[in-house]
């Protein structure tokens, strides 16, 4: 895939796009260069989220990492594919 049609600024344009992934409304919050990732926000109930001692401590939201490309770096990952636009 060419660096020309998919780069760093291209993706980071897309933080803050709504997007329906497995169902769930979710929004781009970050996006990883290394591998290249997108990371989504859901956007339904906040969960109890443990401190490192496995401990409840506060809550919040969950978040998700999709990949940008498939393993050989050729074309777009089917899981970047299956997400929907959300208005």
């Amino acid at each position: 895939m060419s660096a020309d049609i998919l780069s760093l600024p291209h993706l980071r344009a897309l933080i803050g796009l709504k997007v329906r992934h497995r169902g769930e409304p979710c929004i781009v919050v970050e996006v990883l260069e290394s591998p290249c990732t997108l990371i989504l926000e859901a956007q339904g109930d906040a969960t109890m989220m443990a401190d490192m001692h496995g401990r409840p401590w506060e809550y919040g939201q969950e978040h998700r990492a999709i990949p940008v490309l498939n393993e050989d770096r050729t074309a777009l990952h089917d899981a970047l594919l299956d997400l929907d636009l959300l208005d």
